[in-house]
């Protein structure tokens, strides 16, 4: 485990050295314009706004909020679900999203994380389980105010439809996904959480005031958020300390929505050679969506993304999907 986390300080030291996505001040928010704005309240938690080149329709434009995982900030949070990191790929989710209307929010945690990157606040931290993640979780920071906060400059700074804000993130940004999802219902209408579980139901109550739709993805090779749950393999602190796992979070999840018997199993096209597949399980009779894209073979990673650490310290990135997934997901928002 030392020498798994030794190779993560060595490989993410020049991370913040890396191209980031060029913005203009917060004033000069117009269609087609990345801006940087800060949140009132909140010193040093800025946020990138990536804005459509179309004008809003009346309705507002749907808003997709990209939370960072662990040790990273706002950028690396958008570089993340870059094919090679590469931030100005067509493919990236921000390029995606707004090349199909979408508006991409990327805000920062709280700094204290690995590295010192930032975190949120996702749950955990009684008995035997995790706190997720860092000062954030270490000292019980209201990031859900924050995310209320976020959200209000956003409608300042563009036209929202506030019946399509959907949420995703990576590793500590999926979990606090699932912990929006669970005390923020009224605001999100989906999220896609990726290689994060829902740990806030161990330590908080998770009784959303409405469905919200969930789509679970989650590499079956995971070392740093084991799918199976337990102590991962890819961190340091928090000895003998455990992540929920994957079937159990899904289970809960299903409970929740009031689905109905199994979920329905297929599997996605193999369209690359880099050893994954993809199981994608669907259950029925829901108050919304549920599904679950469980990555054989695949790690800690954000499909067709960023290789950011190593092979040997996070696992396998698949190519079978990416970002295409998500947004199709989204599309069926509102139902």
């Amino acid at each position: 485990m030392k020498a798994r986390w030794l190779a993560l300080i060595l490989v993410c030291a020049g991370c913040a050295d890396l191209e980031s996505l060029e913005t203009k001040p917060c004033d000069e928010a117009a269609p087609g314009v990345n801006v940087t704005c800060s949140v009132a309240g909140y010193k040093n938690r800025d946020y990138d706004l990536v804005i459509p080149q179309f004008t809003p329709p009346s309705s507002g434009y749907p808003v997709i909020i990209a939370l960072h995982r662990d040790g990273e900030d706002r950028k690396g949070a958008l570089r993340t679900t870059c094919p090679l990191g590469e931030i100005d790929s067509p493919e990236c989710l921000h390029e995606m999203a707004a090349a199909t209307g979408y508006a991409v929010v990327a805000p920062d945690g709280t700094v204290g994380g690995l590295t010192g990157g930032r975190t949120w606040n996702a749950g955990g931290g009684v008995e035997s389980w995790r706190c997720v993640s860092g000062k954030a979780c270490d000292e019980n920071l209201d990031d859900v105010a924050y995310f209320d906060a976020l959200l209000a400059d956003v409608s300042k700074q563009i036209k929202v439809d506030h019946d399509r804000v959907f949420v995703t993130g990576l590793s500590n940004g999926g979990a606090m996904a699932h912990r929006l999802a669970c005390e923020r219902s009224e605001s999100i209408a989906a999220i896609a959480p990726v290689a994060g579980a829902l740990q806030f139901a161990v330590s908080g109550t998770c009784e959303p005031t409405r469905p919200v739709g969930i789509l679970d993805i989650h590499g079956a090779d995971d070392p740093c958020w084991r799918y199976e749950g337990g102590e991962p393999d890819c961190s340091s602190g928090q000895s003998g300390k455990n992540h929920v796992g994957v079937e159990s979070s899904m289970s809960r999840w299903a409970s929740i929505l009031g689905c109905k018997g199994q979920p329905d199993e297929d599997r996605l096209p193999d369209t690359s050679s880099d050893g994954t597949t993809t199981i994608r399980r669907t259950w029925t009779g829901c108050g919304t969506r549920l599904q679950l894209l469980k990555v054989e073979g695949g790690g800690h990673t954000w499909p067709n993304g960023q290789p950011y650490l190593g092979e040997s310290a996070v696992g396998k990135v698949t190519h079978d999907f990416g970002n295409e997934v998500i947004l199709a997901f989204f599309d069926r928002f509102p139902e």
